[in-house]
């Protein structure tokens, strides 16, 4: 049997399958954040650990043998020698890249402002710019570091030196550092020197490779998050198109071969097998699920229930862009959230609409976007994640972007897609297995007419170009 460790920002999720892909068993740990004010958001890397082994002795008694984990990204930790943490979990959704920015020198933000590629790696949320923040507020680590005694990389690479005892990542988590670039997995010279970090660079490994054991299971696959949903919903064939939701909301566009986008979307690696490469190219919104738990917890809904009765008889004309953490593109990094279109008439079901709709353009947004790194797309897009169990939204989803929307069976495509790589490196499938797409839960078809839709995103995108300038406003900026 197979087994399954989905490590979310929100939760740990474990699932087992027997030999031929059936989900057998499954349950999941929720994670909280150790600290959650200003624009700081940890997460404790000791009990993540902790809920990852406990979940593995759970498989092994349940008859599993080989383990896979996808792993949440851009998320950086320190730990020492025997593995132990030196610092909490700095999430990706976490704000306190701005402080690093603002301190680099005039040269640096000059540089920044006229080079493309080096303005979106140092970013707020860039794990370079989040080690940097850790090395100048840890004393003593960097000195460590430099001896051997001590680490600072991602959370796949603090985990798989848990399991392995040696300093690795994976190769679609260490190509969203900053530090490496996806084409030829070479360290970015210019970005250590700007940033003042020590040279250090853990060895990268494939997707599907043995790397140790853990609690007497083998540690067979180990892939990023959204890139095991992209293999799980067979997103590994370029022209597929995917758009997962959970805690943030993300599209992804399998180019094939390496491209780089414009319009601040950032190249990834969606998979690296046996020297084989398969490229795409990605946008995200930050805060997507926890903008909906947020709503839920004000009182806008009781339940996800009446959140999904509410969001279908909402009016289109009110908007609120969950931007809470702020916008990689258009460029608004200290963007917080708004709500535009209030009327004396606005319902509370208006208000709930407005988010799924917000969040659907933004997708179509990201979506037009991608397109313009590839001559024809292969409809449908897919979808996964908490989120995407919504109806309500994804037909909106459907209207924002004028293509067909499909919802798999099984929207947990993270565990789908690693349990592909389970089975492909146990050779128990071949290559061919990556491709597959899942069984169709249902299809939607959009319903507004061309230019209805043209109009709503034509607005929108004049909305977002206007945020972009208004960053530093104190009603719009966030509290960083």
């Amino acid at each position: 049997m197979y087994a399954v460790i989905d490590v979310g920002t929100t939760g740990i999720k474990l699932s087992i399958y027997d030999l031929d892909g059936r989900l057998i068993h499954n349950e999941k740990f929720i994670l909280g954040y150790e600290k959650l004010a200003s624009g700081l958001i940890e997460q404790n890397s000791r009990e993540i650990l902790k809920v990852v082994r406990g979940f593995a002795r759970r498989a092994r008694e349940k008859g599993a043998k080989n383990l896979g984990l996808a792993i949440y990204r851009a998320s950086v930790v320190a730990w020492d020698k025997s593995g132990e943490p030196l610092t909490n979990i700095i999430t990706w959704i976490d704000g306190r890249g701005n402080s690093v920015l603002r301190g680099l020198p005039v040269h640096v933000k000059a540089l920044r402002s006229i080079s493309k590629p080096l303005s979106y790696i140092l970013s707020p949320d860039s794990p370079a710019v989040l080690m940097k923040w850790i090395y100048e507020n840890i004393s003593g680590l960097r000195e460590k570091v430099k001896k051997g005694e001590a680490f600072l990389w991602t959370l796949d690479s603090y985990l798989l030196y848990n399991i392995s005892g040696k300093f690795l990542s994976d190769a679609t988590s260490i190509t969203l550092t900053g530090l490496v670039h996806p084409r030829n997995f070479r360290d970015i010279g210019l970005v250590y020197e700007i940033l003042g970090l020590p040279k250090l660079l853990p060895e990268v490994v494939d997707n599907v490779e043995e790397i140790g054991e853990l609690e007497g299971l083998k540690v067979n696959a180990v892939i990023a998050d959204q890139q095991a949903a992209a293999v799980g919903l067979g997103v590994v064939k370029r022209g597929r198109l995917e758009s997962v939701h959970g805690t943030g909301s993300f599209l992804e566009l399998c180019t094939g071969d390496y491209r780089m986008p414009e319009a601040g979307l950032i190249p990834i690696v969606i998979l690296k097998d046996q020297g084989s490469i398969t490229y795409g190219v990605e946008g995200f919104l930050r805060t997507t699920g926890s903008v909906v738990d947020w709503l839920k917890s004000i009182g806008f809904f009781k339940d996800y229930e009446e959140m999904e009765f509410l969001a279908a008889q909402g009016d289109k004309r009110l908007l609120f862009l969950p931007s809470f953490g702020g916008l990689r593109t258009p460029k608004a990094n200290n963007i917080s959230g708004l709500i535009a279109g209030l009327k004396l008439h606005t319902t509370r079901a208006d208000l709930v609409a407005s988010l799924v709709w917000g969040v659907a353009l933004y997708m179509a947004y990201l979506a037009e976007a991608a397109m313009k790194n590839i001559k024809h797309i292969e409809e449908p897009m897919w979808v996964a994640g908490g989120f995407s169990k919504s109806d309500a939204f994804l037909q909106m989803l459907a209207d924002a972007t004028g293509i067909q929307v499909a919802r798999p069976t099984d929207t947990e495509a993270s565990s789908r897609g690693v349990l592909k790589l389970l089975m492909l490196g146990s050779g128990r499938a071949g290559r061919e297995i990556l491709a597959d797409l899942p069984q169709i839960q249902r299809v939607f078809t959009p319903t507004l007419p061309q230019e209805t839709r043209k109009m709503y995103m034509s607005n929108f995108i004049e909305i977002l170009k206007v945020l972009s300038k208004w960053e530093k406003n104190i009603f719009l900026k966030r509290d960083l």
